[in-house]
């Protein structure tokens, strides 16, 4: 296939060889481009078909409703009902509902806290020991009196703390 070529630079006409005879330009990558084939004839149109995307959506709508149907009708079973049958007879026991008796609730009202007056020899470690348990730490103490953040190594005599109802169960 030996297509004839104008020359782009000096416009000579049919050039049917790689160069121009008037100028000398290369003309082999032009040429190149002509011959090859045309994008129409490589690509072919494809037929879409609609039916089988419309079954798949139909048989999707259908999955949905069943397992919709399904469920409605599994939630609507009466739970409380047992029929037993066997060859000879039915047995139908009925288990009653249970009943929800109104019992009143009640509510105990927090006691106060207990309040100690630190003596000689003191320390919040022993404190909280004698009124919350062996297995208690002093931090119980320091929550119930914010006063002794970050002082909790100097308690003074005759300070007064409040003590939670911390007792543990003996």
């Amino acid at each position: 296939m030996n297509i004839k070529l104008n020359c782009p630079v000096c416009g000579y006409q049919e050039v049917a060889g790689k160069t121009c005879p008037n100028c000398d330009t290369d003309l082999s990558v032009i040429r190149m481009l002509q011959e090859l084939p045309s994008l129409d004839t490589l690509v072919q149109p494809v037929k879409v078909t609609t039916w089988p995307i419309g079954i798949a959506l139909l048989m999707l709508i259908v999955g949905i409703c069943m397992g919709a149907g399904g469920s409605f009708i599994i939630q609507q079973t009466q739970l409380h009902a047992l029929t037993v049958s066997s060859s000879h007879s039915v047995t139908s026991i009925s288990i009653p509902k249970p009943t929800i008796k109104n019992t009143p609730v009640v509510v105990k009202k927090p006691s106060k806290p207990t309040t100690y007056t630190v003596k000689s020899g003191d320390y919040l470690s022993a404190i909280a020991e004698k009124f919350c348990g062996k297995g208690t730490s002093w931090e119980v103490i320091v929550k119930a009196n914010p006063q002794l953040k970050g002082r909790e190594n100097y308690i003074d005599v005759g300070e007064v703390f409040k003590i939670p109802n911390c007792k543990e169960p003996v």
